[in-house]
């Protein structure tokens, strides 16, 4: 315990403040025999550091700005993919139907048309026959 105490003792002593006596800008910490402090370091470490702060809060903010920036910029463009893929939706569906109404008016077709080729080998018929007639009459 003795020895607890002596070190307390010591501690002390070696972390005490001493102003210089030369230089009233200037004091130790701990012992005479460490450089001293000048006080006028300490101030302009203290202005530099308060300006570094300063600037590092300025790009702070402006980097704040443009991560919003980008994020507003982001989400529109989510926003018109959206809109293109819709509208892309949009169009192949009316192409589909309009391809299905092509089909149906061929098929509707196809089916007139079956009467006519119905109707065209009769008048061939009709014509093969009329030459025929014609042909025996001419002779």
């Amino acid at each position: 315990m003795e020895n607890l105490s002596t070190n307390k003792t010591s501690l002390i002593s070696t972390n005490s403040l001493e102003l210089d006596d030369d230089n009233l800008n200037s004091f130790y910490i701990g012992t005479k025999t460490d450089p001293p402090i000048n006080k006028n370091m300490i101030d302009e470490l203290e202005i530099q550091a308060q300006g570094i702060s300063n600037e590092l809060e300025t790009m702070l903010r402006n980097l704040q700005s443009q991560m919003f920036e980008a994020s507003v910029l982001t989400t529109a463009s989510f926003d018109v993919y959206k809109q293109t893929i819709e509208n892309h939706c949009i169009a192949i569906n009316n192409a589909t139907e309009k391809s299905k109404e092509l089909i149906q008016l061929c098929s509707r077709i196809d089916k007139g048309f079956s009467h006519i080729q119905t109707l065209a080998s009769q008048i061939k018929s009709i014509r093969h026959q009329v030459d025929a007639l014609h042909t025996a009459l001419g002779k």
